[in-house]
């Protein structure tokens, strides 16, 4: 597809999204005054600024893509991303929900197996690959972790949950 085709594509799902700041009373005064005596709505200028700093569907050329992409990198979570699952995912081109379903479909077999295990009488053929497959979904997840090096011993129920809350936040973002 190309360049152009991608952004019709892109620009067919622009739509109003639902994103929570916190600000001072000040600070939404000063930012509703900037854009005020700009002629924007402050929704118009987040739109720009984040087309900018993503390089997303609209921008406002390479120069403002360039400084967009400064500031976030001198800013301390750009300079300074901390080290957890969720980061090293994301940047080895990951998805996250992927990991989370691996996960599931781990608890779920290990829950079938238990069932059957009390229940023989209704295994079938199938039964007899559970284990099989909860061992092709842990080297799955194994692969997945394999070059992630936290900086101390990971807390994997934090970890959990940092990827559970960042999927929730993207889904609600595209309104799934």
């Amino acid at each position: 597809m190309s360049y152009g085709e991608q952004q019709v594509e892109e620009i067919k799902t622009i739509r109003e999204r639902n994103i929570t700041v916190k600000l001072s009373d000040a600070d939404c005064n000063r930012l509703a005054r900037k854009c005020g005596e700009h002629g924007l709505t402050v929704g118009e200028l987040i739109e720009n600024f984040i087309g900018d700093l993503i390089g997303g569907t609209h921008s406002n050329g390479s120069d403002e893509k360039m400084y967009a992409e400064q500031w976030f990198e001198r800013c301390w979570f750009g300079m300074f991303p901390e080290p957890t699952l969720l980061n090293y995912l994301l940047y080895w081109g990951y998805e996250p929900e992927d990991y989370l379903d691996t996960l599931d479909n781990i608890e779920t077999a290990q829950e079938e197996k238990k069932y059957l295990e009390e229940h023989p009488e209704e295994a079938d053929e199938e039964a007899q690959y559970i284990d099989d497959d909860i061992a092709d979904w842990e080297e799955e997840l194994k692969d997945m972790r394999a070059d992630w090096k936290p900086e101390k011993e990971p807390n994997m129920d934090e970890e959990l949950e940092i990827i559970k809350k960042w999927v929730k936040e993207k889904n609600q973002l595209l309104c799934k």
